[in-house]
């Protein structure tokens, strides 16, 4: 099994535990932990660890500024409401020096403004194509965070961490507050999207 995106690999799990364990029966379950943790930090953080191309959709916004609901990293394509490709040269990405990206503005000097569709809808009419995370390759705080929250999860089988109340993922696996130490829970605070 592949772990989708996942903030660690196997093998680095079985550093991490100091295992040499050839058994493909506790490997699927190292890697289930792996993935169930590595989302259930993108949900803790509301953000990704990982560069996805997607193409996302955004109303007409009332000025300049086309602000972003996710992590943006690069622009491919940006189009506006009518249909046409504003260029790279007319926007710029907000903030200026550092990423991710959280904004589109058109600059003062473009000839171009958003423009409402052919049927004068303005509702997610500006396409946005691009890479999008918080960062192309996870930040190596990240993923310890990620290995010492799955070999918690881990031990739990074995006895560990069982008399906490558990957080259940949408992958089913069970994590709890015990499962997060203080190293991990800084790291996922230091990250974690402000509202």
């Amino acid at each position: 099994m592949t772990i989708p995106h996942g903030y660690t690999t196997l093998e680095a799990m079985k550093r991490y535990f100091r295992a040499a364990s050839t058994d493909a029966d506790d490997d699927t379950v190292i890697e289930g932990l792996v993935e169930a943790v590595s989302r259930y930090l993108d949900d803790l953080t509301l953000r990704t660890f990982y560069a996805r191309a997607e193409t996302r959709l955004f109303d007409l916004p009332p000025g300049r500024e086309l602000r972003l609901d996710d992590d943006l990293l690069t622009v491919t394509t940006l189009t506006n409401g009518d249909g046409v490709e504003i260029p790279v040269g007319q926007y710029l990405l907000l903030p200026a020096n550092v990423f991710p990206k959280y904004a589109i503005k058109l600059k003062a000097s473009s000839t171009y403004s958003w423009q409402l569709s052919a049927s004068a809808d303005w509702e997610q009419v500006i396409s946005v194509a691009g890479t999008w995370g918080y960062v192309a390759d996870t930040p190596k705080d990240i993923e310890e965070a990620c290995q010492q929250i799955v070999l918690n999860a881990y031990k739990r089988r074995f006895g560990d961490h069982v008399e906490a109340v558990a957080t259940v993922t949408a992958a089913g696996v069970v994590i709890t507050p015990k499962d997060i130490g203080p190293f991990s829970a800084s790291v996922i605070a230091r990250y974690k999207k402000r509202l």
